[in-house]
């Protein structure tokens, strides 16, 4: 019985494409890090890019003395003034985001540290000066673009770390929730033994991408830097996010959404695309990869009445990973429904945004991540397919089976995501993960 999809060659690049992953975050590494925590922070399987970028202008022959100059003026900035009076000179459509985003992360540092306004603003300053840092060199300097398979920059800036340092101080550890740690290292197992797992989830925040790091790093150390991304438009041409996705590993598309924005573009990013699913197979055909998707093409919203169920996913797109992880020249591919609570530490706008340069809110709160049981996706003899007819949509019946995994998963972690919430009691089958060395103490 064959599936009701198309094949990989009608548009596995617009399936891909509607499948967006992380946003990824907005900002940076700190280095209020000590030289001992920086030490602590895990290295395993790093892999280093010095700029796996495609410079789309002549670079200026003084841009080097140009960002130096920058840095070494923010590395002289005292205080949250020195970062506000910087944050003016940023570009126009940015100024008012930033401004924003500096009086809502005080607001929840202070909260995070009891009131202490001393280190609040310490932490503050620490970090705000190393997210202008990174963004020094991309509006001074040559922009940074990102080709089809992007590998994470760890040196000689590591913006991997940024990210941790920057959304893990956001997370109410103490109140999180990380379920099903043996099904992580069952994960953990088949990577080791040079098989490819594919997690389907649910997207949240702009953050997303910093949460398998910074929840599995004590418990299963290494893994989050195993995780390769599914990356659409934003998180690589918003300015605020680029710092953080340079820190990540991703495979980049353009999706349907952004892909007429520009008529003149329109041909180059198919064209990436494509390049992006032959990618893709290579690596599956390694082995070893670990692939995080989100399938609905975008972040979770909250419904008028407050609540947030994981949106819809797109068919095509589930199909399309199907079909390229159980392609014959494919390792052994394993799937799994992956559930995250993370909405209300970076929480999108009330509405879906077709534009770049969204207004950026942060919330100390708990986070949550849930691990459902690794799925069969063969028709022949997955339980999803049992009992459907010859003509069956065999796609949608796969996506439908998944989705409700994750939205059962979601269920059981979703109370840790309350800002203000008071303790919040582990479900069953789940770990209250330790906050990592990653993240710095202020």
């Amino acid at each position: 019985r064959k599936p009701h999809a198309s094949n990989l060659a009608r548009p596995a690049m617009a399936a891909l494409a509607s499948a967006s992953a992380v946003s990824l975050g907005a900002l940076p590494r700190a280095s209020a890090l000590s030289r001992q925590q920086r030490r602590a922070v895990p290295a395993r399987g790093r892999r280093v890019v010095t700029r796996a970028a495609v410079e789309t202008a002549e670079k200026d022959p003084l841009e080097d003395l140009k960002v130096g100059a920058a840095k070494l003026v923010i590395s002289l900035l005292p205080d949250e003034g020195g970062l506000r009076w910087v944050g003016g000179l940023l570009p126009s459509k940015f100024k008012s985001t930033f401004d924003g985003l500096v009086t809502s992360y005080k607001k929840q540092m202070l909260l995070a540290l009891n009131g202490d306004e001393e280190r609040a603003g310490r932490a503050l300053t620490s970090i705000f000066k190393d997210m202008l840092t990174a963004y020094s060199g991309q509006i001074i300097g040559t922009p940074f673009e990102f080709p089809s398979h992007h590998l994470a920059i760890r040196e000689p800036f590591d913006y991997y770390q940024m990210a941790n340092a920057y959304i893990g101080s956001l997370i109410e550890f103490d109140r999180s929730i990380l379920r099903y740690p043996e099904r992580w290292s069952k994960v953990q197992a088949q990577l080791a033994a040079g098989d490819n797992v594919i997690m389907l989830g649910n997207h949240q925040s702009e953050g997303d991408a910093a949460f398998i790091p910074l929840l599995t790093e004590v418990s299963h150390p290494g893994l989050g830097e195993q995780v390769t991304y599914v990356a659409g438009d934003r998180v690589v041409t918003d300015l605020l996010c680029k710092p953080f996705s340079m820190g990540k590993n991703l495979l980049c598309v353009h999706s349907k959404k952004h892909m007429d924005d520009d008529p003149s573009l329109k041909s180059a990013k198919m064209k990436q695309n494509l390049n992006t699913v032959k990618e893709m197979q290579r690596l599956l055909k390694k082995g070893g990869l670990l692939i995080w998707i989100a399938p609905a093409g975008g972040r979770d919203r909250r419904a008028p009445g407050g609540t947030i169920t994981p949106d819809n996913w797109d068919p095509a797109a589930v199909e399309m990973m199907r079909k390229l992880g159980t392609k014959k020249a494919a390792a052994k591919t394993h799937y799994y429904p992956l559930a995250m609570a993370t909405y209300d530490i970076m929480p999108p706008p009330a509405t879906k945004e077709k534009s770049i340069g969204e207004e950026r809110v942060v919330n100390f709160t708990g986070a949550g991540l849930s691990l459902g049981e690794e799925i069969d996706v063969d028709p022949a003899t997955g339980e999803w397919a049992k009992g459907l007819g010859e003509d069956a949509d065999m796609a949608e019946a796969l996506t439908k089976y998944v989705l409700a995994k994750v939205v059962d998963e979601y269920r059981a972690i979703e109370a840790c995501n309350v800002p203000g919430g008071g303790p919040v009691a582990l479900p069953e089958g789940a770990i209250r993960p330790t906050r990592p060395p990653s993240v710095p103490v202020f």
